[in-house]
């Protein structure tokens, strides 16, 4: 008799830690996409400014050197594939450099940056982020 009564008193005190009501944790915040001066830093000056083809002699006219990317890249055509544009805020589907990037079947010529080596999923998906947060100019 004394082991249930244990067993009840045991069970009891589990079932009073709240007042029923399931608390959920909120959701972390969606990171932050980076800014034009974020990939200026860590993309474009080393990987296609200064060792590739878009410095100070760029290549189809796509100048990515600082205080010159957004101008040669936001609501541009490109000069591979009009009427398509360079960058199209909001959509890095339709934004020719993701393509580029990507080596998607429907760029014409190489993949970039030429003869690699190619950028990291994760250095393209900072690309796609900053296009799909509208491509602002900071």
């Amino acid at each position: 008799m004394r082991s249930w009564a244990c067993l009840f008193f045991v069970l009891g005190l589990a079932g009073c830690g709240g007042d029923g009501v399931i608390v959920e944790e909120p959701a972390p915040p969606p990171p932050t996409a980076p800014t034009l001066t974020q990939l200026q830093d860590e993309i474009f000056t080393p990987r296609c400014a200064f060792v590739g083809c878009h410095g100070p002699f760029p290549n189809l006219g796509l100048l990515l050197l600082r205080g010159q990317s957004y101008g040669s890249l936001v609501n541009v055509t490109s000069a591979e594939l009009a009427p398509m544009k360079r960058v199209l805020p909001g959509q890095p589907d339709s934004s020719y450099i993701v393509l580029k990037l990507q080596g998607d079947p429907r760029i014409v010529g190489e993949r970039m940056p030429y003869g690699g080596p190619y950028l990291s999923a994760a250095d393209i998906q900072k690309v796609r982020a900053w296009i799909a947060a509208g491509a602002k100019n900071d």
